[in-house]
């Protein structure tokens, strides 16, 4: 197709040589060549179909071949690296003379390991390490003693790991055994196996009975200002956990206002007024005000409000505003309209409550809340 059929486009950079006769730089070269030329100025819908056509049957052999490409060298790579790591374990391993039984003692850095000896039928090579025989099925005593050293290394970083377990991170301090946690604690809980020794900081925020004896608590992370994840614990199950020193836990933002004080949070119905705005939040026109007085809920219930009283003033405003918005007679449906309202009227009638009694004082804010604010952050 000439580029006399097409105007002035010229003709698509569609190559015909077969992709694994291409260089690297080549075949990127053609690559982003026919890029250019589709989605270039001028490209997209104006590209006649048939030329698309070529452009995509020629950049899919070009892109699986440099996919090809992509995967044998990792492949080498990795086998590169394994090649170093056996390296270095056979410098660590010395193979003695065969014993009365046939058997060639191991040592692994100095230090007997284990032995390895030949089969009756003289093929497989066996070797023996912590007491247990492992059948290796490649014939050479090298790698059988590898086997050994594989599994020394195994035990002693298994080893390693049981010893960052035993031991508590810094700045904190390993529970007793039996010991168990209390709301308000920080604690860190012991890692999976398989996994880092031990996770992140979680404050403990509740405590349940349940009829079949059981008891359960419920843990929010204590290493960000507003948590946005938390899990439960059965008490008949509790893993090993650490508590914070006094200077591991300063570093840590302080409990919120509903964790510390659950009964004045209950009282202001802190909660009813979040529950209200959620809902109104998903009102047409009254979705920026809303988010608004959310954001400023969660100062409050979080503890990062320097002035709580004011900020719930301000909820009660704009819930007013929130009022007026869905009481206005062009609603397009007037039972929805009168339950919008009511909601909102709601939270601004229990926000203005909960303003007037942070402004008495009280439990407004804790005192560890207060020093945190005033701190550089």
């Amino acid at each position: 197709m000439s580029a006399a059929e097409h105007g002035s486009r010229p003709e698509p950079p569609v190559g015909d040589t077969p992709p694994a006769q291409l260089g690297d730089e080549a075949l990127s070269a053609e690559l982003r060549a026919l890029d250019d030329y589709q989605h270039g100025p001028g490209g997209g819908r104006a590209v006649p179909w048939e030329i698309l056509r070529q452009i995509g049957n020629r950049r899919g052999a070009l892109t699986r071949e440099q996919t090809r490409r992509e995967h044998e060298r990792a492949k080498a790579a990795r086998a590169a690296a394994e090649h170093e790591r056996l390296l270095a374990r056979q410098a660590r391993t010395r193979i003695g003379r065969r014993d009365a039984d046939g058997r060639r003692p191991v040592a692994v850095d100095g230090r007997p390991c284990g032995q390895v000896w030949r089969s009756g039928h003289g093929r497989d090579w066996w070797c023996l390490v912590d007491g247990a025989q492992q059948r290796t099925l490649w014939g050479s005593q090298w790698e059988a003693a590898d086997a050994v050293v594989q599994a020394v290394d195994a035990r002693e970083a298994a080893a390693v790991q049981r010893q960052r377990r035993a031991a508590a991170p810094p700045g904190w301090v390993a529970a007793a055994a039996g010991e168990v946690f209390e709301v308000l604690d920080v604690v860190r809980l012991a890692g999976p196996e398989n996994g880092p020794a031990w996770g992140r900081p979680w404050r403990v925020t509740g405590r349940e009975e349940h009829r079949d004896g059981r008891v359960s608590f419920r843990l929010e992370l204590a290493d960000v200002d507003r948590p946005s994840e938390g899990t439960v614990l059965f008490g008949d199950r509790l893993p090993r956990f650490a508590r914070p020193s006094a200077t591991a836990l300063a570093e840590l933002p302080p409990a919120p206002f509903r964790v510390l004080h659950p009964e004045e949070y209950t009282e202001r119905r802190l909660l009813n007024v979040g529950d209200e705005l959620s809902s109104l939040s998903r009102v047409e026109g009254c979705a920026e005000a809303a988010r608004r007085a959310l954001v400023l809920l969660a100062g409050v219930e979080e503890g990062r409000s320097a002035d709580p009283a004011a900020d719930m003033g301000e909820i009660a405003g704009l819930a007013e505003e929130l009022a007026r918005i869905v009481s206005d007679p062009a609603h397009p449906d007037a039972w929805s309209g009168r339950y919008d309202r009511a909601n909102a009227e709601h939270a601004a009638r229990w926000a203005r409550r909960a303003s007037g009694r942070f402004a008495e004082g009280g439990r407004a804010l804790a005192k560890e809340y207060r020093e945190w604010l005033h701190q550089p952050h």
